[in-house]
């Protein structure tokens, strides 16, 4: 059975690699982490993830051309922000939300949940 990649795009080191450790250890391939838009695009065009989790402001960054990368080629993507959801950017706004902090359970919850859409 083939793992299924999961792109994170996340600027926070210690979280990217706790999400990095929860996924793999539920057998995920991790596509990441990355802290940039540039190489996040990057890893949408070689390596076509299966899904994302996506953190909407990476150090100031706003990574609205993610969002945006990840629809056009229908991948199924998750916000992970410590923002309200109200206040993230429209490209941002029908996806699936994880608010920082969030527990393991929460995290494949919403990994399971994606592979759904």
């Amino acid at each position: 059975m083939i793992a299924l990649r999961v792109l994170l795009v996340e600027d926070d080191v210690l979280l990217a690699f706790e999400m990095q450790d929860i996924l793999s250890d539920a057998g995920y391939e991790i596509l990441g982490p990355v802290a940039t838009v540039a190489k996040a695009l990057q890893l949408i065009d070689s390596q076509e993830p299966h899904l994302a989790f996506v953190d909407c402001n990476l150090d100031g960054e706003h990574a609205t051309a993610v969002a945006l990368a990840l629809t056009a080629r229908k991948i199924p993507f998750a916000v992970v922000t410590g923002h309200e959801r109200d206040s993230l950017p429209a490209a941002f706004s029908d996806g699936l939300f994880a608010r920082k902090p969030f527990k393991a359970a929460r995290l494949l919850e919403i990994a399971r949940a994606l592979l759904q859409y």
